[in-house]
């Protein structure tokens, strides 16, 4: 009898202990938090993500001006972005051209009492995609005039935009429904990023605090960042550009050749650049230059050809080609070696080319050596100093990255992001190094 009382205690002891281990496995939750890494996870600089028109339509530097010696300014994507926000619902009171800048005043001038904006873009812009990016109403009559800067005059009264085009000879002067008052307030409540900035004249086209050009006075020193990247297959994009799977032609070197009877790409796998281009589409232009980036716009988001760390870098209306480059920390990202722009050319009724890097940036690893910045008047006088270059031809210089392979050699692949003064030399931009450009 005690052995059939033992073998039952034993047999409900084993299923209690089951049912205790059982509920212990499926409760279990890893401790990940006590984890440590030093990886970060990054915005993919890319393709992969569908973003807004205002994203990419972005400036990339805000100069606040309060009168005679008060100058300050930002590349903050929170200021850049977050004040042109709370301008939705305003509208354009009127706009008239001029061809000179006669016309371009700010009020209180005489008095060294002005404040006013300046809003820069790397490239020229149509006025219709800025009322666009706005949110501002507007007749549809309004002539279209691409500028690359905007003089914004909040002294009293209502908003002026002061629309200048690249080569500082014309003017559109634009009145808003915008009160002074709300403009500065929303500009004062990001006081706190805007840091010292300096205006350099190279020419007599930037001879006046209006067009001169800016940059932070004393950037001091920035580090090296540097991130883990993969490549993106070009099957993806042949898959997603071609009707049908294209024929592979043989290699030549480094660049890969697909092909079908109106399409043609290349993939150099040494650059990571891919080029298509659709021989059934014309090259000619359409006129229109606001509809031709809307058009742009809409094939790269509808191809998830973008990132939302993305912005228009350029825009040739001969050519009808938008060029867009990663940004990073609010600064433009070249290379030499890399493939590092999205470039569009679109025909009258379809895209004709497109060009892209086939690389993105997974997570950042690292903060890697320090790098000493020179001052911007240092940058202007050592270009002046240089036998081989006029610093009249100099229309713009900002501070980027520069993008290149790391040093060290392993079997994953990593890039640095190296800060780097960029300046754009007889309408090519170029790398400050040295005392001179490259």
């Amino acid at each position: 009898m005690y052995k059939e009382w033992f073998k039952s205690i034993l047999l409900i002891a084993i299923v209690a202990s089951s049912a205790i281990l059982t509920y212990l496995v499926w409760s279990y939750e890893p401790e990940f938090s006590q984890i440590d890494t030093t990886i970060e996870g990054t915005t993919n600089i890319s393709q992969g993500e569908r973003v807004s028109f205002e994203q990419v339509m972005s400036t990339y530097q805000m100069v606040w001006i309060q009168g005679e010696n008060n100058t300050r300014g930002t590349t903050d994507p929170r200021a850049l972005i977050g004040i042109r926000e709370h301008l939705d619902g305003s509208s354009v009171v009127s706009m008239n051209v001029y061809n000179n800048l006669n016309r371009l005043d700010v009020r209180g001038e005489e008095s060294n009492d002005e404040e006013f904006l300046l809003i820069d873009y790397y490239s020229d812009v149509p006025s219709k995609s800025l009322f666009m990016m706005l949110g501002l109403s507007h007749e549809p009559t309004l002539p279209d005039f691409t500028f690359d800067r905007i003089v914004v005059d909040m002294k009293e009264g209502n908003v002026v935009f002061n629309l200048i085009d690249e080569n500082r000879s014309r003017v559109a002067v634009v009145e808003t429904s915008i009160t002074a008052d709300f403009l500065k307030g929303h500009v004062e409540s990001y006081s706190d990023i805007f840091e010292a900035y300096t205006p350099i004249i190279t020419n007599q086209r930037t001879s006046n605090n209006k067009t001169a050009i800016y940059g932070p006075s004393s950037p001091g020193s920035s580090r090296t960042e540097r991130f883990m990247i993969s490549q993106v297959n070009a099957d993806v994009l042949n898959r997603i550009l071609f009707l049908n799977s294209p024929e592979e032609s043989p290699s030549s070197g480094d660049v890969a050749i697909y092909e079908d009877e109106n399409h043609i790409a290349t993939y150099n796998s040494e650059t990571y650049q891919y080029n298509y281009t659709n021989l059934n589409e014309s090259s000619a232009s359409s006129g229109n230059n606001h509809q031709t980036i809307q058009d742009i716009y809409y094939f790269l988001n509808s191809h998830n050809g973008l990132s939302t760390s993305n912005v228009l870098f350029d825009y040739d209306a001969g050519e009808n080609a938008a060029t867009f480059r990663s940004t990073l920390n609010g600064r433009v990202i070249f290379s030499e070696g890399l493939s590092s722009a999205i470039t569009v050319k679109y025909g009258r009724n379809a895209v004709y080319e497109y060009t892209r890097p086939l690389i993105r940036t997974n997570a950042k690893v690292s903060d890697e050596e320090e790098v000493e910045l020179l001052d911007i008047e240092t940058v202007r006088y050592q270009i002046a100093l240089h036998d081989k270059f006029d610093l009249q031809k100099v229309s713009k210089i900002v501070l980027g990255y520069d993008m290149t392979y790391a040093d060290d050699q392993t079997d994953v692949e990593f890039i640095d992001y190296t800060p780097q003064w960029y300046v754009k030399y007889d309408g090519v931009w170029m790398k400050f190094n040295e005392g001179g450009l490259s």
